[in-house]
């Protein structure tokens, strides 16, 4: 939008008394003073009008999705369409504390609003495209808003002062911070059988298809030492596997049993980038992986579910949600509506990966009911979940100091 702020109007009505004086005196000279200066008034508001019409402002980011310590260029194009030059132009730009700024012009916090301003001036002449560029660099997980930006100039003659400012807002999005998570965290093969493996591979001696003799290369591990000892011979364990395993990811990011105690930021951000070096890993690995959130996000206030896919797609689309999400008051309310819609999808090849730094006495029957079900349920998170919680659930591990800890 475009305004006028301020206009010189003590000439308009010392031209009118010039020329009402000259005509009363007779001077003629007064009267053309007068007339001049009347007609110089018309045109700096002709020239006025087509500076409100005509004068260009866009704004823009070379990438609107960035990591966090990534640097991204940001632009704004001030273009002038008139064949005159706009005088005394100073611009300005709202940004969040969450990235910081280096370019031209001067950075002023704004503590009360999170927000700095950085503001400068610039010459914009006739028929001219100034660009004004700084860089960004987040540092912190988020959707942050970009702008809006202003502009403040004048005509020509000065006689008038023009605002313009750009209400279109664009939102920066910073992905959470990932951990690195060894390779063979999570297989898409299960093997199924007495061999334990990974922390949800659960011992099922009934998978076992058969006995068989003992080939070289053979684990060691699927030696039978009882058909062994009967056949007078190696003998091992045939193991049945089963494909196309899923992983079920859920996050509750609760970080004080009552919102009003406020949020461990701290903890919140450990626990969201725990959640997505997990699905990235898992997706790095060619695993379907669902997402379930029992937080707020712009566009889900409700919480979040997606069904379980492993597509760059999908994987941008995770770590965007982690980026947007923010606690809701209902949170203890809205893991128990999401993990129901979550309940409605798993399969028998179903892995639910439970991800919080707290623990929600509202998860205690939704787990007993995944147990009866036989869905494999683990446990991780970056807090202390308490000794009574690592007794009912023994597949709980913790994230100390770059490495999951098996309780």
């Amino acid at each position: 939008m475009t305004s006028q702020l301020w206009k010189s109007t003590g000439l308009s009505v010392l031209a009118i008394l010039i020329c009402l004086t000259g005509i009363i005196v007779g001077k003629f000279l007064l009267v053309l003073l007068g007339i001049f200066l009347i007609v110089l008034l018309a045109t700096v508001e002709w020239m006025t009008g087509r500076t409100l019409t005509f004068i260009g402002v866009d704004h823009s980011v070379a990438h609107r999705i960035i990591e966090i310590g990534e640097t991204v260029t940001a632009e704004m194009v001030v273009e002038n369409r008139m064949p005159w030059p706009i005088t005394k132009v100073s611009w300005e730009n709202s940004l969040p504390q969450a990235v910081t700024v280096k370019g031209p012009g001067r950075v002023v916090l704004n503590a009360p609003t999170h927000r700095q301003i950085l503001s400068g001036s610039l010459h914009v002449g006739a028929n001219e495209r100034v660009r004004v560029q700084y860089q960004l660099t987040g540092h912190a997980r988020g959707r942050w808003m970009i702008g809006p930006a202003a502009l403040w100039f004048g005509d020509v003659f000065g006689f008038t002062r023009l605002y313009r400012d750009m209400p279109e807002q664009m939102y920066l999005t910073v992905w959470p911070k990932r951990y690195p998570i060894a390779k063979k965290f999570v297989t898409r093969t299960l093997l199924e059988g007495p061999l334990r493996g990974l922390p949800w591979d659960y011992p099922e001696p009934y998978k076992v298809k058969g006995i068989r003799p003992y080939v070289p290369g053979d684990p060691v591990r699927q030696i039978h030492p009882y058909a062994s000892a009967r056949a007078g011979g190696l003998m091992v364990k045939e193991l049945e596997t089963v494909q196309d395993r899923h992983i079920e990811v859920v996050l509750h990011p609760l970080t004080n049993q009552e919102h009003w105690m406020g949020i461990d930021t701290a903890l919140l951000e450990g626990v969201i980038s725990l959640a997505a070096s997990v699905i990235e890993a898992a997706m790095r690995a060619g695993i379907d992986v669902g997402l379930t959130m029992s937080a707020s996000l712009s566009g889900y206030p409700y919480g979040y579910s997606h069904r379980p896919s492993h597509s760059q797609e999908s994987l941008s689309e995770y770590l965007t949600a982690l980026s947007w999400l923010q606690p809701s008051g209902a949170i203890h309310q809205l893991i128990v509506a999401r993990m129901g819609d979550l309940m409605r999808r798993l399969t028998p090849q179903s892995v639910v990966v439970l991800i919080l730094a707290r623990w929600d006495d509202a998860l205690d029957p939704i787990l007993a009911q995944l147990r009866y079900r036989g869905t494999r349920v683990v446990i991780m998170t970056n807090g202390d979940l308490g000794d009574a919680v690592k007794t009912a659930y023994p597949d709980l591990l913790t994230w100390r100091e770059g490495r999951l800890l098996h309780a």
